[in-house]
């Protein structure tokens, strides 16, 4: 009985199906690497947001007079009383400070790593500063009539997909200069940004 093989054409038809199933499959494997680190830098940035927001209502604390004088209000809170002295509707950088608690003290900043944790920018080293991967600010603006609250704006932003882009060299120490990342500002297509909003109230009157 005579046997039948595959033919050198069968074979090579063959191969070349399953070379394009492969590289397909690779393809959509990649995509979905690239979806999924997206979609955890997203979630990061939300949560870094929500974090800066609850460092300004721990300062709206300190927050317990209402008068005619704001700065005198705020006198006490290094962040609030940013509203007395910086334009209107403009986001400032998040200044860095220490904090606090049960004996351990931690630096709070404006810049963050991978990971979403803290970089100093005090004396911070070159290789500090390439940790960084997302940069905060944040905006304030009164509300409601005889200055009883204020709006508070977050924003946090990190480069999108560009190997050689720096978000240091972009963003000196990660300081947001109220233009760059606006609509039509020179970076506003090659960052990601992230909004978070809450309102703020004087503990006491």
């Amino acid at each position: 009985m005579k046997r039948q093989g595959f033919t050198l054409v069968e074979v090579l038809v063959s191969l070349g199906i399953m070379t394009i199933g492969a590289m397909a499959l690779l393809g959509m494997q990649q995509q979905t690497t690239r979806a999924n680190g997206r979609a955890r830098d997203m979630t990061l940035a939300m949560q870094l947001a929500q974090n800066v927001v609850e460092r300004l209502k721990l300062e709206a604390l300190a927050w317990n007079n209402v008068t005619a004088n704001p700065a005198d209000d705020l006198r006490s809170s290094d962040l609030l009383r940013t509203i007395t002295v910086n334009p209107v509707a403009s986001f400032a950088t998040l200044p860095g400070r220490e904090s606090s608690n049960a004996g351990v003290t931690r630096a709070l900043s404006n810049a963050f790593d991978y990971f979403g944790t803290d970089v100093p920018l005090t004396g911070a080293s070159a290789a500090q500063l390439a940790q960084i991967r997302f940069c905060a600010s944040y905006r304030l603006s009164w509300i409601f009539e005889n200055n009883r609250a204020m709006r508070a704006d977050v924003r946090v932003w990190w480069t999108k997909e560009a190997p050689s882009r720096s978000i240091i060299a972009d963003f000196p120490l990660c300081a947001d200069d109220n233009v760059k990342l606006n609509p039509g500002g020179e970076h506003f297509e090659r960052y990601h940004v992230v909004y978070l909003s809450t309102v703020l109230r004087p503990s006491a009157s």
